[in-house]
């Protein structure tokens, strides 16, 4: 047997997962696994006599990438056979359906020990495959414009939930307003706060990811904030430090005699300058788009009627679209199985990526035009529309 471990070098599909199955239901695998168009089969056979398949059936699974199993081959030989075949084909399985019974139990090792999940009933391996990840924006999105979450929205995200679909509040605000909305919609443990820059796992109480503003910049930042007297809400672990205006109780304000000495102690994930000097916060604007190591995560219309002027900046890496697919991974969800639900610019990255793009009705016509699907608006619960429209196999 050769002496290298060739299994590391496998690459997986990005937006598609593969199932490896034992054919022991054509109309099954015809009817079911055909039908999810983020799946890909991959048939075991323990032998090439099709006889007992039926015409039809061999005529619409021959150009699967089908897998023979050899009983009689030791069991280092075959593992390493069914090593090559997964990374010849580039089709290494997520799951494998594998039912019960005793002339199965080597080819099940087998594929446990190579990190495929092995699986015995049907309907739960439907269940895996056709889970869906499902990140939704609060501000305008989930939330009304009076800032509540409707008794309607809250039942399709548990009802989404009921059915494996995992929902995640994906959102501009610090962790501390976003573990408030995820509490308050009923929506699972995970929350992707701050534009992208932090991805925090509550039930666990661990932060899965995060990216920083390197400390110099923050400082630089901070100094032009008290120069030009404008207001900039620093983010760091679970509180927010700002240099003018305390509005809640998680605020800290800055001292311009002793900011560096507290901030250099301080991991900053995001910045927001917010102010109604509208012409000071633009020229701060102008001057942080030069700078390489920042980017733009998220802005005001300058057609908004609100008093006040903002944009918040953040590490390069920081993104929406990027926790997404931070999170596809982590979860092992295919790219294909994921949507995104937003109403803003901050959004557009998530649509971006996603597998299905949806906007609310109250978005932009631009906003609008950059999704594949548009809701009922905000305030007409369209999130939960969407929702339930999942459920019953509407989209």
């Amino acid at each position: 047997m050769e002496d290298y471990d060739v299994f590391n070098e496998m690459q997986n599909l990005n937006d598609r997962q593969v199932i490896a199955i034992i054919e022991d239901d054509e109309e099954f695998v015809v009817q079911k696994l055909f039908s999810l168009n983020s799946v890909e089969v991959m048939p075991i056979r323990y032998n090439y006599d099709l006889s007992n398949f039926a015409d039809d059936y061999i005529e619409k699974t021959k150009a699967l990438f089908t897998y023979y199993y050899n009983e009689n081959n030791s069991y280092e030989n075959e593992m390493l056979k069914l090593k090559k075949h997964f990374i010849h084909y580039q089709r290494k399985p997520k799951y494998a359906y594998i039912p019960n019974g005793d002339k199965y139990k080597i080819l099940k090792k087998m594929l446990i020990n190579l990190g495929v999940k092995c699986i015995s009933d049907k309907k739960q391996l439907l269940f895996e495959a056709n889970r869906k990840l499902i990140l939704i924006d609060s501000d305008d999105t989930l939330k009304k414009s009076d800032g509540t979450i409707s008794e309607r929205s809250k039942k399709a995200i548990r009802d989404n939930r009921k059915v494996g679909n995992i929902v995640v509040i994906c959102t501009a605000r610090p962790r501390y307003q976003t573990l408030e909305v995820m509490r308050d919609s009923d929506a699972n443990c995970i929350v992707v706060s701050s534009n992208g820059a932090e991805i925090y796992d509550s039930r666990k109480e661990q932060v899965l990811f995060n990216s920083f503003i390197g400390k110099n910049l923050v400082i630089k930042l901070v100094e032009d904030a008290f120069v030009n007297d404008i207001r900039l809400i620093l983010t760091t672990e679970n509180i927010e430090y700002v240099t003018k205006e305390v509005r809640n109780p998680k605020q800290v304000l800055l001292s311009n005699a002793d900011y560096v000495n507290v901030l250099s102690e301080c991991d900053i994930k995001q910045c927001m300058f917010i102010d109604e000097k509208k012409d000071k916060i633009y020229m701060e604007k102008e001057v942080i788009s030069h700078f390489n190591e920042l980017h733009i995560v998220d802005e005001i219309s300058e057609n908004s009627s609100y008093y006040e002027k903002w944009f918040s900046v953040s590490n390069v890496r920081c993104s929406k679209g990027n926790a997404l697919k931070f999170l596809s991974d982590y979860l092992n969800i295919p790219i294909e199985n994921t949507i995104a639900i937003g109403n803003d610019k901050n959004d557009i990255s998530m649509f971006e990526v996603a597998g299905l793009s949806v906007a609310v009705d109250n978005a932009s016509d631009d906003i609008k035009s950059k999704v594949d699907y548009i809701t009922l608006s905000n305030d007409e619960d369209g999130v939960a529309v969407f929702l339930e429209e999942i459920l019953v196999k509407k989209i």
